[in-house]
């Protein structure tokens, strides 16, 4: 009788055991991954909106959102919550917001103050991780002489 060629039991085990060892670890290295490729972008965008709003308030004496709108939702839960509210704002800041991303941003300002207060910018998480480890989000400012604060942790 001929020796047949092939693998043992043994041999498939050994494999298919690591295989999932391998599997195992990389699973903690893509959710690092990811934290910091949604911290990275949130950063990104912070300071996108942050210098749009410099360049509008050089434009037209005040900052976006007017004195008598509060507050902008431009993002929510990776959802557009109102079309309109974010075609306003990205036409205001001419700012491109990409989609599909679970950011949710927030641009408000105090209505108290007036034209000359700062303009707030918010990002949170939509998901359930944080942008960066401990941080769920990060918030920046910028006041009408330029100066920009963030992007902080809150």
């Amino acid at each position: 009788m001929k020796k047949q060629a092939g693998f043992t039991l043994i041999e498939l085990m050994v494999v298919i055991a690591i295989l999932g060892i391998l599997a195992a670890t990389g699973v903690g290295f893509l959710a690092k991954y990811r934290q910091r490729t949604v911290g990275s972008e949130a950063t990104v965008m912070m300071k996108q909106l942050l210098e749009a709003q410099i360049i509008y308030f050089l434009a037209h004496d005040e900052f976006y959102p007017k004195a008598l709108e509060n507050e902008i939702r431009v993002w929510s839960n990776g959802a557009d919550p109102s079309a309109a509210d974010q075609q306003r704002a990205l036409a205001a800041l001419k700012v491109s917001i990409p989609t599909g991303h679970s950011l949710d941003f927030r641009i408000y300002r105090d209505p108290v103050d007036g034209a000359g207060s700062p303009a707030t910018v918010e990002i949170t998480s939509a998901g359930n991780f944080d942008l960066f480890p401990g941080v769920p989000r990060i918030k920046g400012t910028v006041d009408k002489t330029g100066k920009i604060t963030g992007p902080t942790p809150f």
